[in-house]
């Protein structure tokens, strides 16, 4: 059995925060939420806890998706961490902004449990050391 993962998510939805959270624990993995980016900074610059991987909701007030995407990928501390942008849209010109701007993945926000579910596993099994990310 694979060990369980830490994940951080961050959206300023509290619907989806919870949602997000009793799925990726249903599959055995430990996630802490954050409804706002600079909890999210904070909690990363504390070195008590280093997330397996990030998702980052891209529509958000103050600091939006991908500006703690750039924080995140500028740092030589977190750079390494697998970064997943969750959008409710997904172009092609959208998903090669966020690759470009140093996202791993692009997940389109699933509209039913079952959805949500077998999107985040198949992020979650992704092998990040090999994986190419395509556009």
């Amino acid at each position: 059995m694979e060990l369980p993962k830490k994940i951080f998510y961050l959206d300023d939805d509290l619907d989806d925060l919870y949602f997000f959270k009793e799925v990726v624990e249903s599959l055995g993995h430990e996630v802490s939420i954050y409804i706002n980016g600079k909890e999210l900074l904070r909690s990363l610059n504390s070195k008590s806890v280093r997330p397996d991987i990030i998702f980052l909701d891209i529509r958000m007030p103050v600091f939006n998706g991908e500006e703690i995407l750039q924080i995140i990928k500028k740092d030589d501390q977190f750079k390494d961490i697998p970064v997943v942008m969750i959008s409710g849209y997904n172009s092609k010109s959208l998903v090669r902004q966020y690759l470009d701007a140093g996202a791993n993945y692009l997940m389109k926000k699933p509209s039913s449990m079952a959805d949500y579910k077998s999107s985040v596993e198949r992020v979650l099994d992704i092998d990040w050391e090999n994986f190419q990310a395509f556009a």
